[in-house]
């Protein structure tokens, strides 16, 4: 079963793998995304971060769906992470439904991005993506601290119009 989803920019660090695992079950980690599922290089390092006994996978946005559909059956725990909306749009503009929050965490700040929150700097182009992908009954939380707070996606909106005004 999926038990957790998150938009991470650094994808699995001590937070995603110390802190959220003892609000949610883990017994191994998704990554979906095409940069890191082809070099082999960098999977090196992901999975020299994540303790044991976590296993983490890393999949291109294709089968990274398939398996979140795998997943969803499965006897053991899995938290899905994703580097940014983009990616997560992408994954239901291709027939993915998300049936848990997806929660954004931190996202890099950026010359090309909105300060909206500690944490969290997005473009245009990542806003987009997070209204597309409210727009498909999917919940948007949240959490760049990994303290379980979510902040839903509404008092977000409210932060990336203060940004834009600024």
């Amino acid at each position: 079963m999926i038990t957790y989803c998150r938009m991470e920019a650094k994808l699995i660090h001590g937070q995603t793998t110390t802190i959220l695992k003892s609000y949610y079950k883990c017994d191994g980690i998704i990554v979906v995304d095409d940069i890191l599922a082809a070099n082999p290089s960098m999977k090196k390092v992901f999975r020299a971060a994540t303790p044991v006994p976590i296993k983490p996978y890393f999949f291109n946005i294709d089968k990274g769906i398939e398996q979140m559909r795998k997943a969803e059956s499965s006897a053991l725990s899995y938290f899905v992470i994703f580097r940014n909306p983009i990616t997560v749009a992408e994954a239901i503009k291709k027939g993915y439904k998300f049936k848990l929050p997806i929660t954004c965490g931190q996202q890099f700040v950026r010359p090309d991005t909105l300060n909206i929150m500690i944490g969290v700097g997005l473009t245009e182009k990542e806003i987009e993506a997070l209204e597309y992908i409210v727009s498909t009954g999917a919940e948007v939380v949240f959490d760049p601290s990994c303290k379980n707070e979510n902040l839903k996606f509404d008092e977000v909106r409210k932060l990336i119009e203060a940004a834009r005004n600024k």
